[in-house]
């Protein structure tokens, strides 16, 4: 008996010593123990501790949480150059993210090889031909932002939560584009779409992600802890989203016009009716709800949040938002908005715009990309599987980059003779290379109109004696949310 006792105890410690084996070559870092790894602190952001691991061992870091390998890139040109390489390109199996697509790798954001390379090149294609990023959109920005103005004017004088208002100019933006419908402010059917995204992108925060950290036991999880972990209300929450989408595409094909697509479902649509005899052919209806979906949860929830970001920052540096606003009374009437044309004549919007991007870093650690297979990086080992998180705050705030970067300071973005520049060394905040966010011109745009349409009408200021804070939310991990804070809203004479 005692003789099977040891044999079974070194059988155990073989296996943990295999599973604890660490590949040759990795970049410097943390390792842990067998299974566990070694675990963020708790109520720590992981990418603090991850700028103190590079304070360590330098730009590239491997930090194993659980089983997982998890590689940092802490420096931009680390990250431009992995996202260059085709090895790099795949999105993890993160069981918190697969799940909101049945665990098939379709769509623009978890796709992985030609599925999503056909998606997003269709995408592309049709999203610009139906005016993202270009002037054909320009009236139809100018009014959600007049709406948006009409709205906020309901709201001053008083401090007060920032109106809702500004979540549904974001929504019908992606609205027009993907079904060509708008909502009013006070329609049901948004509010709900509104909770229903916002919540499932809540719950991505939670529990299950110790899933993705530990994917070998997933298999074996029973169902009561499937619902104590919040995975079973998210699967909930997952098929409501899937069958609100297929709802709005079968309206679509009911009323298909292929030579006339009215919008991106259309051209989707006409897309896969013409392609249906061709083997090479990877358009879906399940790609086309779970493409659909993407557009609006990564689309939705950043830019709104990055609007109230904004606001906070025009309260808190009113000198900043001033100077905005003599620019714009400068270029056009109080009563007109800009339009496209008049960006070159508005460097200092431009600026603030792009300063608001790097201070806030509203997706701190961007988005995974994983290894499908061995490959090299800065003369390092990357093991098939590991996951390679590019650490864009950290590039934002880098002093390698940026005078004084806990600075506020839009300047750093006008050159010598007062035009706006992009400084494109540090800066990525729509990420970089292959997977570079596809809807970045649609963003800039909205933001455009929509700071230009709020700081024409309106002085952002905080109550007397209220000292909001920028500090980031470290239970946050997916997106730098602000802190719920009261602003005064008040028209400008």
């Amino acid at each position: 008996m005692v003789t099977e006792a040891l044999l079974g105890l070194l059988l155990l410690g073989l296996l943990l010593a295999f599973l604890n084996k660490k590949p040759k070559d990795l970049p410097p870092g943390v390792w842990g123990w067998p299974v566990v790894g070694s675990l963020p602190a708790k109520d720590t952001f992981v990418g603090d501790q991850a700028k103190k691991l590079r304070m360590k061992y330098g730009d590239i870091i491997t930090w194993r949480t659980g089983t997982r390998i998890f590689i940092y890139l802490c420096n931009y040109n680390l990250i431009k150059s992995a996202f260059a390489n085709p090895d790099l390109q795949d999105r993890p199996d993160f069981y918190s993210i697969d799940l909101f697509t049945e665990f098939f790798k379709y769509g623009l954001f978890n796709g992985n090889g030609r599925v999503w390379q056909n998606s997003r090149r269709l995408a592309m294609r049709h999203l610009k031909d139906l005016g993202m990023g270009k002037s054909i959109m320009e009236d139809f920005m100018q009014r959600e932002a007049q709406s948006l103005v009409a709205d906020f004017k309901k709201h001053t004088g008083v401090a007060q939560p920032l109106p809702w208002s500004i979540n549904v100019a974001v929504l019908n933006v992606i609205w027009k584009l993907v079904s060509n419908r708008r909502y009013d402010v006070d329609d049901v059917e948004i509010q709900n779409f509104n909770k229903m995204i916002t919540s499932a992108f809540a719950d991505l925060q939670g529990p299950v992600i110790w899933f993705d950290l530990i994917p070998e036991v997933v298999k074996f999880v029973p169902n009561f802890v499937n619902k104590l972990t919040g995975v079973a209300n998210m699967h909930e929450k997952a098929q409501e989203i899937k069958h609100f989408m297929l709802r709005i595409i079968k309206e679509h094909q009911s009323t298909l016009d292929p030579a006339n697509p009215r919008d991106y479902i259309d051209a989707y649509l006409a897309e896969m009716e013409a392609q249906k005899n061709d083997p090479e052919s990877t358009l879906s209806i399940q790609d086309l709800w779970m493409a659909t979906a993407d557009l609006f949860i990564a689309g939705t929830e950043t830019i709104s949040s990055t609007m109230r970001w904004a606001i906070l920052y025009f309260a808190k540096y009113p000198d900043v938002q001033a100077k905005a606003q003599r620019e714009l009374d400068s270029v056009v009437p109080r009563d007109t908005l800009p339009s496209l044309s008049d960006i070159p004549r508005l460097p200092y919007l431009e600026a603030l715009t792009q300063e608001i991007h790097r201070v806030v870093s509203i997706t701190p650690l961007g988005i995974p990309h994983f290894a499908h297979k061995d490959t090299k990086l800065a003369g390092y080992s990357i093991p098939k599987g590991a996951v390679v998180i590019p650490h864009q705050e950290c590039c934002h705030t880098d002093p390698q980059y940026w005078d004084n970067p806990e600075r506020f300071y839009p300047e750093r973005f006008i050159d010598e003779n007062g035009k706006f520049f992009i400084k494109k060394d540090g800066f990525l905040p729509f990420s970089v290379g292959r997977r570079i966010c596809p809807g970045e011109s649609l963003a800039r745009m909205e933001l455009f109109f929509f700071y230009a349409g709020l700081l024409q009408n309106f002085t952002f200021s905080l109550p007397a004696g209220v000292h909001a804070s920028t500090e980031k939310n470290p239970e946050i991990r997916l997106v730098n949310l602000p802190e719920q804070y009261d602003i005064i809203i008040k028209n400008r004479s």
